[in-house]
């Protein structure tokens, strides 16, 4: 077994993922993550580790230094998860030992979903003063699309003739096509006609100064939306993809047609839906 640098390591595990076509932003995460980790051990050995100097209690160290830090547990559980991989492709390639074969999986605390109901995001909506955010909103609310998938497409992606959306290289590096609803057809024409600046992008929804819709932007305007909506939840842009999935099976939508919708992998994930709405709950009991 030859002996390598963590840092060397890392650079071959990017390059392993670029390889087997993760998405960019799920690189970006691992990578980050394990860049966190590896100046953390090495202000902890005081310079550079090599992956046989790696123990299990390392890592349990790492994680435990982020909950005195503030992390969530969620957060907490995806760094255990990003540590599995990385020494899963360690222990493959003969590079080392895969030390987090023992890790325990940190329980992160499952929190209720929130979402709105479809009268309240026709308010917040009415309520959005920005042209870009309103047709951004729109185009959340009609796909279900995640915030990131948003920000990302391009004009390219619009098949404004046919109706049709192409979500590419979407979580799991997975692309799907979406129908667009004609409200939100009429909404993407009447933003791409009078309101996209003419910027050198090629991002559908973009400012006139970056030429791209940040996440961080996106959230403060519909925070200040849902406020003027007089609406007492937190509500982000991930919230309307869950009001979005609600409403859909709310309506009635089979769960292998709201799956294809979501682009989730598991039925399992969808299935979450079913029972989001406590009106539904009650309705069914009232009926025994």
């Amino acid at each position: 077994m030859v002996i390598v640098l963590l840092s060397k390591a890392i650079e071959e595990f990017e390059q392993y993922m670029e390889g087997r076509e993760y998405s960019d932003s799920t690189i970006r995460g691992y990578l980050g993550q394990m860049n966190v980790f590896r100046r953390w051990i090495e202000g902890e050995r005081n310079g550079p580790v090599y992956l046989d100097e790696i123990e299990l209690s390392d890592l349990e160290d790492f994680i435990s230094a982020q909950k005195k830090q503030g992390k969530e547990a969620s957060s907490r559980s995806r760094t255990g998860y990003i540590f599995r991989s990385f020494f899963k492709f360690v222990e493959r390639r003969e590079l080392g030992e895969n030390q987090a074969k023992a890790l325990e999986p940190v329980q992160p605390r499952k929190k209720e979903r929130t979402y709105l109901t479809e009268g309240e995001m026709h308010r917040v909506i009415g309520e959005i003063e920005k042209p870009l955010i309103r047709a951004a909103t729109v185009f959340l609310f009609r796909t279900g699309c995640r915030i990131g998938e948003a920000t990302s497409l391009e004009l390219n992606d619009l098949d404004m003739e046919n109706g049709i959306v192409h979500i590419r290289d979407g979580k799991g590096g997975k692309d799907r096509r979406l129908a667009m609803s004609s409200d939100l057809k009429e909404e993407l024409e009447a933003y791409l006609d009078e309101v996209r600046p003419d910027v050198e992008s090629d991002f559908v929804f973009a400012t006139e100064r970056s030429g791209s819709l940040s996440r961080v932007y996106y959230n403060s305007c519909l925070k200040g939306a849902v406020d003027r909506a007089g609406i007492d939840k937190d509500i982000t842009a991930h919230c309307i993809r869950h009001t979005t999935a609600a409403l859909l099976v709310k309506k009635g939508k089979d769960l292998a047609t709201v799956q294809r919708i979501l682009g989730h992998e598991d039925l399992k994930t969808t299935s979450i839906y079913v029972h989001s709405d406590m009106t539904q709950v009650r309705d069914a009991l009232e009926a025994i």
